[in-house]
Order: C-alpha cells, then sequence, then structure tokens
C-alpha cells in the first residue's frame, strides 16, 4: 500500500501539540495554517506575514471559527515548509523559515532531512 498525502514531519524533534485559543468570527481556518497571535483579543488567528517571527503554532485540524474557539494546535517540532498553508505574501524559504523565529516551531523542505 502507497502513502497518499504530503509528509509533515522534516525533522527528528518530536511533534508536540497544546490547546490553542482562537479569535472568534474569523471564518474557516484551514489545517496547518501558521498561526499569531491577534494583537487586540491575545487569541490566535491566521498568521498575516507582515512580520517575520510572528507565527508561533501551526493548526492541527481546521477549525470554523464561527461555531469554535479551541483547538489543537502543533506548539514544537519541526515541519515541512511545503505542508503548510501559507499566506501568498510569504512565499520564499526565507521568509517562511524566520516567519517562527524565536518559537518552537521550525521548518525546512524534506531534502533537508
Amino acid at each position: 500500500m502507497s502513502f497518499q498525502g504530503t509528509e509533515l514531519i522534516a525533522g527528528t524533534e518530536t511533534l508536540v501539540t497544546t490547546l490553542g485559543i482562537f479569535s472568534q468570527g474569523r471564518g474557516v481556518i484551514p489545517a496547518l495554517s501558521p498561526l499569531m497571535l491577534d494583537e487586540e483579543s491575545g487569541a490566535l488567528v491566521i498568521y498575516d506575514g507582515a512580520t517575520l517571527g510572528k507565527a508561533i503554532y501551526v493548526s492541527a485540524i481546521s477549525v470554523d471559527t464561527d461555531t469554535r474557539s479551541q483547538a489543537q494546535v502543533y506548539k514544537c517540532g519541526v515541519l515541512n515548509v511545503d505542508a503548510l498553508n501559507w499566506p501568498e505574501s510569504v512565499n520564499t524559504l526565507n521568509q517562511r523559515v524566520t516567519a517562527f523565529a524565536g518559537s518552537g516551531i521550525s521548518v525546512q523542505p524534506l531534502s533537508a532531512v
């Protein structure tokens, strides 16, 4: 049987989750989206790509913030940079790697393993 999907783990570090609290009324956040804190509410929103180093977590599942405010997020581990749902403005490897600077998440291409 062959594997049909995208490899998520891109390193040897254990992938760790935690409970994330999402900002309400922001629509659906797709699984594997980089997340940052909303400056007004302190809750999680999709990373906007405007400031490098602001992404802190990755959504583990799709979350409809109109009906749900809590879900598991990845807080630590090395993820496949190409598996994540990046904002269109974050389109270089440098931008993607530095998006998580200072957090427990790292991203790299699978070929870097």
